[in-house]
This record gives structure tokens, sequence and C-alpha cells, in this order.
């Protein structure tokens, strides 16, 4: 039987595969980009639980450019000067022919666009939790009001991202009833994450702290209270003093009260240990969802800015999340 290939970029994709993984009719394949923090180490971690057949690391920032200089030369060269650039001076190959199936959750990147070079179908999963049924879409949106979307969607010229691409199987979903996307209702399959996360077993739970749990948890924090960072340095809507004044600022007003546990997100290199003396400061390679089933205590309170990492995080009584405006409005930031 033909494996299954997993591409992901982030933890977050790491872990709903490897909840796939459980289920799996022989052991897939995965591909690990080089942008998820710690790629080897973790790549060492799921080889050693025996779900794999192997986990492979690609990193897509050696692979070059496939846009050409005007319009025309990349309509024609780019699919060319991507198979060049992964294949002859990555010395990286897909034959899709050995995969019963690959699933893909981010197709805008360069794995994605290699995966379009190739003609090889895929299935889009969801980048984020419940990300099909959010109510912004406008990136699809602006895709499809291009010049030539629809002649380009039908010879298949140019990349498409976010499902648009022709031969994309199926666009999975969180929920079929609550699914937002501007697609037809037969392009979608719905793939509960939640219900897969609720169904895990003991079993299967201590697998996956094995994999993402790089150093033991507090047994017990009653009353503990957990910040979960976003990176908006990054994203170049505030400076680093900025952001770091005002995760402190959000603490003070939303974080007193209990122990205080700090999750960063993974491309966050903020130095929390720093800035919060005494706080519990959780790996940020680990995603959220991992803590619903990975400490014996809930927190009384989690809070985030911006963020949609709470969606799927049900291991605390109260959850807040701010908006960046808020939280920027905050006395001392």
């Amino acid at each position: 039987m033909k494996p299954d290939l997993y591409i992901c970029h982030t933890p977050y994709q790491v872990l709903v595969e490897v909840c796939r993984a459980f289920g799996a009719p022989c052991p897939p394949e995965m591909l690990l980009s080089a942008s998820v923090p710690g790629a080897g180490a973790l790549a060492k971690r799921l080889e050693a639980t025996g779900l794999f057949a192997n986990v492979r690391i690609f990193n897509e920032e050696k692979c070059g450019n496939a846009f050409q200089e005007g319009f025309l030369r990349t309509l024609l060269f780019q699919r060319l000067a991507g198979r060049r650039n992964v294949e002859k001076y990555y010395g990286f190959r897909l034959d899709g022919a050995a995969y019963r199936d690959v699933y893909i959750h981010n197709d805008w990147s360069v794995l994605g666009r290699y995966l379009q070079d190739k003609g090889i179908s895929y299935i889009l999963c969801e980048d984020t939790f419940a990300s099909t049924c959010s109510a912004d879409h406008s990136l699809i949106l602006r895709q499809r009001e291009q010049p030539h979307f629809a002649l380009r969607r039908a010879l298949g010229c140019g990349y498409l991202y976010w499902g648009d691409w022709k031969k994309v199987k199926t666009i999975e979903t969180e929920s079929l009833a609550r699914a937002t996307v501007p697609f037809a209702r037969e392009r979608l399959t719905e793939r509960s994450q939640k219900a897969a996360f609720a169904a895990l077993t003991k079993e299967q739970k201590a697998l996956l702290c094995s994999v993402f749990l790089t150093a033991p948890l507090p047994a017990d924090c009653a009353g503990a209270v957990l910040l979960l960072t976003r990176d908006f340095v990054s994203e170049h809507l505030t400076d680093e003093a900025t952001q770091r004044r005002m995760y402190k600022a959000v603490a003070e007003q939303y974080c007193a009260g209990g122990p205080l546990f700090v999750k960063a997100h993974p491309r966050d290199a903020s130095d929390y240990a720093a800035l919060f003396p005494g706080a519990v400061v959780l790996d940020r390679t680990m995603p959220s969802e991992v803590l619903n089933f990975a400490l014996p205590f809930r927190f009384a309170r989690a809070v985030t800015v911006e963020s949609t990492v709470l969606k799927a995080f049900e291991a605390a009584d109260e959850k807040v999340s701010l908006t960046l405006d808020e939280a920027l409005a905050l006395p001392g930031v």
C-alpha cells in the first residue's frame, strides 16, 4: 500500500498530522519545513515514535525565486524555474505516484508551488484551527480579483493558492456547517480536529507528550494564569521594546492572582524568562493544544492578544482575548 505524505510548516500542523497518523493504514511520511523552530530535534522525536516511515526536513529558503521579470516570463517559465530551483540546485525530488494522498496546510509555500510545478494533486488542510470557519477570507477573494484569474485556473497557468488550484483534491474544514470559505460545498471535506483531539487515548496522549514536551511540566499550580504571545515584531506591527512593555502591561492587568505561565508563539524569540522573573516559560515550539491533556491541573485564566490560539484551547476556566489596540492602550505601554 502506498503511504500518505504530510507537509508541515508549523508545530500545530505537526500535531494535526501526528493525530492523523494514528489512523493511517500504513506508516506515512512527513516533510517538515526548516521554518519550524527546532525542526531537526523535532524530526528525531517524530521518528522515535515509530509512526512514520521517514521524516525529512526541507529548507525552502535555499530554493530561490521562481518568479521572472515581467508577466509573460513569469506565466511561461515560473514552473520550469521552480522545478529547477528545487531539483537541480537543491537536489530534492518528489514522485507524486509514490503516495496515496499528499496533505499540505500552506500551499502558498515553496513546497506548495513545487507540488503545482509537478502537477501533484494534494489535499489542502486548515492552516490553523477552524481557519475555514473564520470571517476573513480576503486573501482568496483578492486572488480571484486578479486579471485573467478564470483563464489561469482553467489552463493551470501560474500559481493559485488557498485551494484555488484546479488539481486540489479537496479542502478540509473543521465543520461543513460553519465553513465560510468561498468554495462550493462539494470541494470541502469535514475533518474535525476538535473531535480528533477529544478522541485521543491515554497512550496517544503520552506519545504526543513525548514529541512536544522537551522539559517536565509542574505537577500542580492552583490558580495559575497562562499568557500566550503573538510575535507582532516580525509582522512589523510594533517594535521589540513596545511589545515587551505591552506584554508586561497585559500580565499586570489580566494575569494576577496566581502563578504565571508564558507560552510564546513559535516565531517569538523574545526572552520572557528575563521579562517575567519567576514565571514558568514553556517551550515555544510546543503547540498550545498539547496543554489540554498534558497537565494535571487547569489554568484559572488564559490570556492572549489578537491571536487565534485560544480557539482550540480548553485547559482554562476563563479565556481572555484582547485586540492589539486594546493591549497597546493599557497603562505603562
